[in-house]
């Protein structure tokens, strides 16, 4: 029973595919078609044609690609651009898009046998790429062929292909008209190849989410266009480069998180004047914290939490004014918590838990405009809670002090103890006596008489007030 549901919901999606694909070819029809000079019909390429269909054969085995798109350039799906030479109207193709990347984008599926053709290297015209989910179930690939498409290809992405294996064609380098080059959530392995240093055109580089190892090439620092880099869930080891700190003329994203970086952070960041966002949390680095962070001076995001640092944070980070959230959780930081954070007037989320940090709270933290989280927990900080009780109310259950047993709050916090979760500070001021009246000047002689007039006066006020009662 179950491998005959099994076929029928192969039927059933082979007939919606089928139906899908008739319907964009007759629809497709109705939109704008070429037209060359001389008012005749648009060609296409011969070689492109041909390529055209051995790239949907290839991907998608299951359907008659001649017999739904006999020209794909001229009425074909979605994900299929051709554009005519300004010379002769015959149409080339420009962009492919192949794989799932929503229910609403009708372009071409991949098989669970999916390949990409060597003839791919004919299509000399080629701006976009990408395939999209295609490499699931089979495994592939990147073939060297796409290192031989030239100068116009200007965007490359092969992303969420978990059975796309193998190593990152170092001949990649040689497509120096690349602006994006987008391989992540793939399988990749091997080292990232030096020889993407040379593609000084990239505005974005994205690797994240394979299983790269080996050092990050230094040589990265030369792209000075590059404005995103993100190296994010690999197996990355070695030193942080210091040259990253000081190129990249327009790097506006650093992320590097969840890999095995070692090694201590070089005090060079002297650069990346436009950089906004730094991650580098979830590595093996240590020492201490470089103060040259403190000349980012356009940053907004910096997290190093979950890394072996040391020392104590530096009164530097205090000057990057932009900054919104900062993370310095689950390191090694000892000494105080820098009162120079009173600066940081953007700052929504502030986090320095499960450190070593000592002393007391800087009260300064509450003038922070913005905050909205607030995470001391697990250090060994200590003295009484400086915060106004306003300031307390407005943070409510964000604010985070669980684990540090010499912290406690002073009875004008005690409506809000729940809060805290804290014990109340002992109370080790001495009570201030209470302020008599001073005595009325007399002279030693004369302190009877005065005690005696007193007594007279109180007979004679009762004797009037039972007069009165009398009457």
């Amino acid at each position: 029973m179950a491998l005959r549901r099994h076929y029928r919901l192969q039927d059933l999606r082979r007939s919606l595919l089928s139906f899908a694909i008739i319907f964009v070819s007759l629809t497709s029809s109705w939109g704008t078609s070429f037209s060359q000079t001389d008012g005749s019909s648009p060609t296409t390429n011969p070689v492109d044609l041909q390529v055209l269909h051995e790239m949907m054969y290839s991907l998608n085995f299951e359907e008659d690609w001649n017999t739904y798109f006999p020209d794909p350039c001229v009425s074909g799906p979605q994900g299929i651009l051709c554009e005519p030479d300004p010379v002769t109207g015959v149409l080339f193709v420009t962009q492919l898009q192949f794989g799932y990347i929503s229910p609403i984008d009708n372009i071409i599926p991949c098989s669970f046998n999916a390949s990409i053709p060597s003839s791919i290297a004919k299509l000399t015209r080629l701006d976009t790429l990408a395939f999209y989910s295609c490499f699931v179930n089979s495994t592939a690939t990147i073939p060297e062929e796409i290192t031989l498409l030239g100068p116009t290809l200007r965007l490359l992405s092969l992303r969420r292909n978990p059975s796309l294996t193998g190593t990152i064609p170092a001949g990649i380098g040689k497509l120096t008209g690349l602006q994006r080059l987008v391989l992540s959530q793939n399988g990749l392995q091997g080292e990232i190849p030096a020889e993407l240093s040379n593609l000084q055109n990239l505005i974005q580089l994205d690797l994240s989410h394979n299983n790269l190892s080996g050092s990050i090439p230094a040589t990265l620092s030369t792209m000075d266009s590059l404005v995103n880099l993100d190296l994010r869930y690999n197996q990355l080891d070695g030193e942080f480069p210091a040259g990253l700190g000081q190129g990249f003329g327009h790097l506006q994203r650093l992320a590097a998180s969840y890999n095995k970086l070692s090694g201590s952070l070089p005090d060079t960041f002297t650069g990346l004047k436009y950089l906004t966002f730094l991650d580098l949390s979830y590595n093996h680095l240590m020492g201490n914290l470089p103060p040259s962070l403190g000349n980012l001076a356009n940053l907004q995001d910096l997290f190093l939490n979950s890394n072996s640092l040391d020392g104590e944070i530096p009164e530097s980070l205090g000057s990057l004014i932009p900054l919104k959230r900062l993370d310095l959780s689950s390191c090694g930081f000892v000494g105080l918590i820098p009162d120079s954070l009173k600066g940081l007037q953007n700052l929504r989320y502030l986090s320095v838990s499960n450190n070593h940090l000592s002393g007391p709270i800087p009260a300064s933290l509450a003038s922070l405009p913005v905050l909205f989280t607030l995470n001391l927990d697990g250090n060994q900080l200590s003295g009484a809670v400086p915060f106004p009780s306003s300031f307390i109310q407005k943070m409510g259950r964000n604010m985070l002090l669980n684990g540090n047993p010499g912290l406690c709050y002073t009875p004008q916090l005690v409506t809000i103890k729940m809060l805290l979760g804290l014990n109340q500070c002992p109370d080790l001021q001495v009570s201030a006596p209470v302020p008599t009246a001073p005595a009325p000047a007399t002279s030693p002689n004369g302190s009877w008489k005065l005690t005696i007039s007193f007594q007279l006066g109180i007979v004679v006020l009762v004797s009037h007030l039972l007069l009165l009662h009398a009457i």
